[in-house]
């Protein structure tokens, strides 16, 4: 089964964690997650059927930016916030 990475600031907990979740796509891997999970990760990653503007996918260390990219058995899908902030 697909993997997901979900970043403590995603995911509602502490830690980082990661998940087996069933799908052959992301918005079947995101949409099972909520399921057994909660939405709080779908909800972080997707808005209108799409990848929020700040947020970054990865399946198998490439970048994807399309909910209906698909996922095999054994991927490795990871996310992450944009990051932003710092001193002036």
């Amino acid at each position: 089964m697909p993997e997901i990475k979900v970043p403590a600031v995603l995911g509602g907990g502490s830690a980082s964690s990661s998940v087996e979740v069933a799908g052959s796509t992301l918005a079947e891997l995101f949409e099972n997650h909520a399921a057994e999970h909660g939405p709080e990760l779908r909800d972080s990653v997707v808005e209108d059927g799409e990848i929020k503007e700040f947020i970054n996918v990865y399946v198998d260390g490439d970048e994807v930016s399309n909910l209906d990219a698909s996922v095999e058995d054994d991927s490795r899908i990871r996310v992450i916030p944009a990051a932003s902030g710092g001193r002036r």
